[in-house]
This record gives C-alpha cells, sequence and structure tokens, in this order.
C-alpha cells in the first residue's frame, strides 16, 4: 500500500512517529510537513524523510482560510498517488484523498479547532475514549462504524516506547528546575484579546531555575534581565524535559497531558475558557492544575510533588496499531 503520512504541527511529530515506524514496515510512506514551529527540527532529528509543503500564515483567519485553500491545492498538484492518507486533525488529508478518490484516516482529540472539513470527508476516524466523539458524530452524521475508540489519551500512543535519556541534563545549566511555555497566542483557538502571563510568572518564579521554551522568536525578550532563566538553542525532546522538570507550566494542552501522564505535576494558563474535553478529564482526576492567576499557580506549584503513576501506554499505543491495520486490510 502506499500511504501519505501529513504533519502540520509540532506536537504531531511525537503521535505519528510510532505509527510512521510501525507502517514503513509493510507499506510505502510519503510524508509532507508544514513548516511551523518546531515541526520541521523534530522530523529531522528523527530522521523522517519528508517534503515541504506550505507554511503559517498567522492568526488571521482570512489568511488562514486563504493558507488551507493555498495548501490543499499544492498538495493536490504535488502529491504522487496513494491508497491512504493519515494525518492528526485531518482537514488537509481527508479533502485531498476525497477529491482523488482515495480513503483517508484521522485522528483527534480536539473539539475546539476548526475541523469541518476532516469530519466532513474523512473515512475513518481514531479518537481517544475521553473525546467527546458522540457530539461529532451527531453533528456531521458519522456512522459508528467509521469510528475506532482507544483506551487511553492520543499522548499515551508514544509514551508506550519512551526512555528517559540519562544524559538530557547535561544540557541545562542546573539540575533542579521548572519549565514555562508560553500561550499559542498566533492560534485562531485562542481568544483574539488574550494577552500572556509569562513575565508575571517569570516575576513570581525569580526564586526558581526556569527553563523556557518560547514558541516564537519574540518570546525570548520576556526573558531579558533574568539570570535564572535557560533557553535552548534547539528543540530538546518533550518527553525528558517533562520527565525531569519538577513542574510544567504551558499556556496549552500537550505538554500538560505528557507531563501529567509521566506523574509530574502540570499547570495549563491556556487562555480560553473552553478547554478540550481530554484535558477537562484530566483536571477532573487532579493531574493538571488549571488557573490564570499567578498567585494560584505559585501556590500549587510550591504544594506539589511527583507521583507515581500505572501506565497503559504500551496497550493503548498496541490499541491503535491494530485500528489502523485492521482498517486498511479491511478495505483492499
Amino acid at each position: 500500500m502506499k500511504i501519505w503520512i501529513d504533519i502540520t504541527n509540532t506536537p504531531q511529530v511525537s503521535v505519528l512517529l510510532p505509527i510512521i515506524r510501525h507502517l514503513e514496515k509493510k507499506h510505502d510512506l510519503y510524508i509532507t510537513a508544514r513548516n511551523f514551529s518546531e515541526t520541521l527540527p523534530l522530523l529531522e532529528q528523527n530522521g523522517i524523510k519528508h517534503y515541504v509543503i506550505g507554511d503559517y500564515k498567522g492568526k488571521s483567519r482570512v489568511k488562514k482560510a486563504l493558507g488551507l485553500a493555498t495548501r490543499i491545492w499544492q498538495l493536490f498538484k504535488d502529491i504522487p498517488e496513494f491508497d491512504w492518507a493519515i494525518s492528526l486533525g485531518g482537514n488537509y488529508t481527508s479533502t485531498i484523498a476525497r477529491l482523488k478518490g482515495k480513503k483517508s484516516i484521522v485522528f483527534s482529540d480536539n473539539d475546539i479547532s476548526f475541523k469541518l472539513p476532516a469530519y466532513k470527508f474523512a473515512n475513518y476516524f481514531i479518537f481517544p475514549k475521553y473525546f467527546d466523539y458522540a457530539s461529532v458524530q451527531k453533528k456531521y452524521n458519522i456512522k459508528v462504524d467509521q469510528i475506532f475508540a482507544f483506551d487511553g489519551f492520543k499522548e499515551d500512543i508514544y509514551l508506550a516506547d519512551y526512555e528517559r535519556d540519562e544524559n538530557f541534563l547535561t544540557q541545562l545549566p542546573f539540575k533542579e528546575f521548572i519549565t514555562i511555555r508560553p500561550e499559542n497566542l498566533k492560534a485562531s483557538y485562542v481568544p483574539k484579546d488574550s494577552v500572556t502571563i509569562v513575565p508575571q510568572l517569570f516575576e513570581k518564579f525569580k526564586d526558581e531555575n526556569i527553563l523556557f521554551l518560547p514558541r516564537y522568536e519574540e518570546e525570548k525578550k520576556y526573558a531579558n534581565g533574568y539570570s535564572n532563566i535557560f533557553i535552548p538553542e534547539k528543540p530538546l525532546k518533550g518527553l525528558d524535559v517533562c520527565y525531569y522538570t519538577s513542574c510544567m507550566l504551558t499556556g496549552a494542552g500537550t505538554f500538560a497531558r505528557e507531563a501529567a501522564l509521566l506523574g509530574t505535576p502540570a499547570v495549563s494558563f491556556f487562555p480560553g475558557k473552553t478547554f478540550l474535553t481530554v484535558d477537562e478529564v484530566m483536571q477532573e482526576k487532579g493531574w493538571e492544575f488549571k488557573s490564570r492567576d499567578v498567585d494560584e499557580i505559585y501556590k500549587y506549584v510550591k504544594g506539589t510533588n511527583k507521583v507515581k503513576r500505572d501506565s497503559n501506554s504500551k496497550a493503548v499505543l498496541n490499541q491503535v496499531l491494530g485500528f489502523i491495520d485492521h482498517i486498511i486490510h479491511s478495505n483492499k
């Protein structure tokens, strides 16, 4: 089988990597990527051959819509023939697959971002059981036999094979630290009037060593004047950061969920009022703390510690790979 895999954002690299390793044993893969954030460097670090098509168009909804249409046209023209398309998100792959009369599989746990093309055009869906896919199914008239739900979170897919790097701390100037990752204020799912609280966090935690992981170059200025803040020159392995940090503070969800599953205290200061269902589940479990109040965050960080958390990540990975094999082999 010829399988096309499209990667458009940094967290997708981790999720799709074990799937790529599995599929490349028996199938011919063609991988495309959008030039956004640390997506390309991470693909290169993992030795994944890819073809760059498209880049980030900014937060403007008009520019995003034009960017979506432009990239769809580029993909339609440039990618070779394929039998299946697979992606996390699915707006591009499901649209191209439908236009070319091919089949597509979409992974998703996101009930905030724009996903209309994915839910309208994809043939099969793989969701975590914690995702509120029943509402998606009803809204887009998706049939029951199109949906496969796995018993975990999407982060479990790549946590299954995680082995910590014993030398990770040699890349940092300290051994004990907290990690801060800013809000993605350029994302369309973040309210337009949102502002960052990172400068206030830096001031509040000036007694702590801080590993700062900015999303964009302009965010580095927040660290000016602080001797306790370290910004790495190249992307670090996210799971190692989550494992070794004493607490993960992030303006989004992926790092928080990764840290939580590893037993590391996790804080999400996401600026929107609506969280992903998967984050709400983690918050209900007490694995993830949500707040944009700097004093509340400080109190939580100072009063919490790492815990030993039982993992079913390997079972999740096997379940997901089984779903993919079943879908592909049942539709030859």
